[in-house]
């Protein structure tokens, strides 16, 4: 199977309120944004994506919590 690195907005729209892992991403120079990269792992749940970056061992990966918090949510990173 072979990997297609997507930007940003490719990944916010095709996995919304997911935690998503990817690999070997690309960022902002200045800011460290994460700009797009390899989605190696999504899931609602934030243990599962950790769980997969523990068994690949990427070099190089990011986290994105593309969650909503709804009213009363707290959400601690």
């Amino acid at each position: 199977m072979k990997e297609i690195a997507l930007s940003r907005s490719e990944i916010e729209a095709s996995f919304p309120n997911e935690w998503v892992l990817v690999i070997d991403p690309e960022l902002e120079s200045s800011t460290g944004e994460v700009l797009g990269g390899i989605v190696a792992a999504h899931s609602a749940s934030r243990d599962d994506v950790y769980d997969t970056a523990l068994q690949l061992k990427p070099r190089r990966s990011a986290v994105l919590c593309l969650r909503t918090p709804g009213d009363g949510t707290v959400l601690v990173v």
